[in-house]
């Protein structure tokens, strides 16, 4: 449907008030709305090739919402697993399209409750094969790699030089996706994680010096990025250490904040997740590991509308008034001093 070959628009507030060019990716221009598009594309290729007519997902809602979407156009049943703290946005979005979809109390949260039930729809697979689909190189390497026409993408994009890149890291996937782009592409930017400090699976270990990814009880409440045991999170790590980049912790509240600077200053409309990335820069260049001048990509991951509350909260701050006609020159005038 189109998939890939997203914009890359520079910004034109954020990026000069930090003093850096900076461009943002739009994955969310993908057709329904994330880079999982590439992927499920992908994936339900290799279906279609194999006669496949029934698949079964997990999913924190890209995967599902792209899954839903593609398995419509052509047939194929799907059911997709997913967390209890899912959008609504992204709800609706696999609803609309007829999948079926079962919501797992603690998926996601709990390691011990996502990994049960990755190990139970494996063996429900190899039982009655149907095949399971998991955007990770540990479950799905071949539509993986479809990912990685980010990196080679932003390589033709960006002709002159490109100092560093902001991902946002949740399983580890499209990390490790975008690294491997990049070095196909002979360009070797550095590559940073960014991920939720209540759930940084990869930042914890890089900035511990681990090899090992431990579980952990996540809390954030950035749908996406919420994967508490090792996916594609050791790969993420080793990649992370090849390519220079450095692992970085932000809060939800900063994810939230650069969600805003992006709906107010740029116009781009992102979920909390795709907008990770531009928290994790604003915190590099505070840290002086971005310096001024240097050309920096954030991947905008998901559009905006996966997650409606989100927007909510941000206008909540606008309010709107109700005002009589003989007001309207009055009210317009004060509104523009």
């Amino acid at each position: 449907m189109a998939e890939g070959n997203t914009p890359l628009v520079e910004s034109v507030v954020i990026g000069p008030r930090l003093g850096i060019r900076l461009w943002f990716k739009l994955e969310s221009c993908n057709p329904t709305g994330s880079y999982k598009d590439r992927f499920v594309a992908a994936q339900v290729t290799q279906f279609l090739r194999d006669a496949v007519t029934l698949c079964v997902a997990t999913s924190s809602g890209n995967t599902g919402s792209s899954l839903a979407a593609y398995c419509a156009r052509y047939g194929i049943a799907c059911a997709i697993f997913i967390n209890e703290h899912a959008p609504s946005g992204k709800l609706h979005q696999m609803r609309g399209h007829g999948a079926r979809i079962f919501r797992i109390r603690d998926f996601s949260t709990s390691p011990e409750i996502t990994a049960e039930v990755y190990r139970r729809l494996r063996r429900l697979s190899d039982q009655r094969s149907i095949p399971v689909v998991v955007s990770a190189f540990r479950y799905c390497p071949e539509a993986m790699r479809a990912v990685q026409g980010i990196g080679q993408e932003l390589t033709a994009q960006l002709s002159g030089a490109l100092n560093h890149v902001f991902i946002p890291v949740g399983g580890g996937g499209l990390f490790v996706a975008v690294c491997r782009g990049f070095a196909a592409s002979g360009v070797a930017p550095s590559i940073h994680a960014v991920q939720p400090e209540g759930c940084a699976t990869v930042v914890s270990a890089y900035q511990e010096g681990r090899e090992e990814i431990l579980p952990i009880t996540s809390v954030t409440r950035v749908s996406g990025l919420a994967v508490p045991f090792d996916i594609d999170a050791s790969l993420a790590l080793c990649e992370l250490r090849r390519s220079r980049g450095v692992g970085i912790a932000v809060t939800d509240k900063e994810v939230l904040s650069a969600q805003r600077m992006m709906l107010r200053e740029e116009g781009i409309w992102a979920e909390p997740a795709g907008a990770a990335a531009l928290a994790g820069c604003i915190r590099a260049v505070r840290d002086g590991r971005v310096t001024a001048g240097q050309a920096v990509v954030c991947l905008v991951t998901g559009h905006g509308f996966k997650d409606p509350d989100s927007l909510s909260e941000a206008a909540r701050q606008n309010t709107i008034s109700l005002i009589d006609h003989t007001e309207i020159e009055p009210q317009l005038l004060e509104a523009m001093v």
